[in-house]
């Protein structure tokens, strides 16, 4: 645990949710109360079914939200980076996480803990406001996956599994997928309800047809107009 390696005021973040709409009093005090965590790579942050103990702030690093679904299949629900937070599912009245996370890269996380996190959203109205348009918009996105796996063949699923992966890890000037070694084929099949071996075949058929390159873990989009041409309905 590292306190007050970075504080509040200095950090590069701007999306982060605290910094966005806290009052300079209450950084004083976030910055006082925060614990900083570094997480390695494929080390868990915490597991499903964990009493609920606070929120995590990302730093730093990418992180896979998951839940445990049939014959102990990893569903993952969503990927979170640099100025997400993770943990507040976990607010509730069941007040247990209901997703595990687990960092897929190195990854530097602040923690809240619950009794603070309370009383900030209680003394700023602003932040309340926007974390309940944050929850909505995070629902009506999870409803439209929900409605794309209902749908989609597996031809489909893995262009959206590309798209979004993509989408939240950022691409180079030349298309390659950021730290895309560090997602592997299981967790991209694991994000769309799919099995590795699927994932890997209908790859190979992008590779072919000049959408994608691959070079060992590494997957660039060469044609990401015909993955959104795939995946429109």
């Amino acid at each position: 645990m590292l306190r007050n390696v970075t504080s509040c005021f200095d950090c590069v973040n701007t999306n982060c949710f605290i910094k966005k709409y806290c009052s300079e009093s209450l950084l004083k005090e976030m910055d006082k109360t925060k614990i900083i965590n570094r997480f390695s790579k494929k080390q868990m942050i915490f597991h499903e079914g964990n009493p609920t103990d606070g929120i995590y702030f990302i730093l730093k690093g990418t992180i896979k939200i998951f839940k445990k679904g049939a014959f102990e299949k990893n569903q993952i629900v969503r990927i979170s980076t640099d100025g997400d937070f993770i943990g507040h599912r976990g607010f509730s009245t069941n007040n247990c996480y209901p997703v595990s996370a687990e960092s897929i890269t190195e990854s530097l996380l602040c923690f809240v803990n619950k009794q603070f996190f309370l009383k900030i959203l209680e003394e700023t109205p602003k932040l309340t406001a926007n974390l309940m348009l944050f929850l909505a918009d995070e629902i009506n996105l999870k409803e439209s996956n929900l409605r794309d796996m209902a749908i989609f063949n597996v031809r489909e699923k893995v262009a959206k599994a590309l798209l979004m992966v993509a989408e939240k890890m950022g691409t180079s000037d030349d298309g390659e997928i950021n730290q895309i070694e560090d997602f592997n084929r299981q967790d991209i099949a694991e994000l769309v309800g799919l099995n590795s071996n699927q994932v890997t075949k209908v790859l190979a058929e992008f590779k072919a047809d000049c959408i994608i390159e691959t070079e060992n873990k590494k997957i660039r989009i060469l044609n990401k107009k015909e993955l959104l041409k795939i995946v429109s309905i």
